[in-house]
């Protein structure tokens, strides 16, 4: 097998933010930072919303009452950033108020984008279409408040007492005021692993699988989480195992990319694959394919193979190793 460069930092995995967590203050209360200027970001069950090409960046005045509110950090020019994660409720609230200060603005929209990241209005939209549309610095406070926000929806409640906790160090810990303990986000470590056989003739191919629940036609890498007490080495064998029954050798780590959907970490690696034989667990991959470069690269052009795309690490290692001759 040809050695793999690194991945480089692309898509989510790009950052551009300073996270700055000496101003981040011993409690919940953010006053201090949004006196200074800082400003919002919106988040709503992993939508973000968007207008111009990038993140709506609003006054401070539009953000609503009672949300949960993180300080994300500050970039290179010294802009701060609170991401603001809405409930339903909030989301209701900010709504209204931007139809309102259209209505008040009456801007001519007749020749304006009406939808996706480039609208001229304020939209809705989830951090997967906008991975490689932001920049640096929104990327990075994308992932931060998308990330953030699942783990303070899901952790509102004390896994010792049960008792409702409150956000407090700038969003980043939550604490359980009844007996002080704290709480910290969730970040699930998972292997991916790009399996490679090459034959006598020094052929490489790559072994695909089609997970149960998606269309036939959509194949990935291997993928799972690394359980307690084993390392990222050890994910690999035991995972490419119980999905494929493919014995693997000699896993070496390519890089690796925040996947905040809700809280994981995706950790890129190759491994060796000695024989050909394979069995698909059947419960959750369907099927298994070997390919070529060139029988791979054939199935996407004529449309029969749908593989991943840039914005995760499974298609940023797979068309590594298509371009790795």
């Amino acid at each position: 097998m040809k050695p793999l460069p690194l991945v480089k930092p692309i898509s989510l995995a790009r950052h551009g933010i300073d996270r700055d967590h000496l101003s981040r203050g011993q409690d919940g209360d953010l006053q201090e930072l949004w006196a200074s200027g800082a400003k919002p970001v919106f988040e709503h069950r992993g939508s973000l919303l968007v207008a111009a090409g990038g993140l709506f960046i609003s006054d401070p005045g539009m953000v609503p009452g009672e949300q949960t509110e993180i300080y994300l950090g500050r970039d290179d020019e010294g802009n701060r950033y609170i991401g603001v994660s809405l409930d339903d409720s909030g989301r209701s609230q900010l709504d209204t108020s931007l139809a309102t200060s259209r209505a008040r603005d009456a801007t001519d929209l007749l020749t304006a984008p009406g939808e996706g990241i480039d609208s001229a209005e304020p939209v809705w939209m989830p951090l997967r279409q906008l991975a490689e549309s932001l920049d640096d610095v929104q990327v990075s406070l994308a992932c931060e408040i998308v990330g953030l926000g699942n783990w303070h929806r899901a952790h509102q409640f004390s896994p010792r007492t049960g008792q409702p906790t409150r956000p407090i160090l700038g969003g980043w810990v939550r604490t359980d005021p009844g007996n002080g303990s704290e709480h910290f986000p969730r970040t699930d470590p998972a292997v991916i692993v790009l399996i490679i056989n090459t034959d006598e003739d020094g052929v490489e191919r790559v072994l695909l699988g089609n997970n149960a629940a998606w269309e036939v036609d959509r194949y990935s890498l291997l993928a799972g989480f690394v359980e307690p007490g084993e390392t990222l080495e050890h994910a690999v064998i035991r995972e490419v195992f119980e999905e494929a029954h493919v014995e693997v050798v000699d896993p070496k780590y390519l890089g690796s990319q925040p996947w905040p959907f809700p809280c994981s970490l995706m950790l890129g690696f190759s491994a060796e694959a000695p024989s050909l034989d394979f069995a698909a667990d059947e419960a959750e991959i369907a099927t298994l394919t070997w390919f070529t470069r060139e029988e791979l690269r054939a199935a996407i052009e004529h449309g029969t193979v749908r593989a991943p795309g840039l914005v995760s690490i499974a298609g940023q290692l797979l068309y590594s190793w298509l371009d790795n001759i």
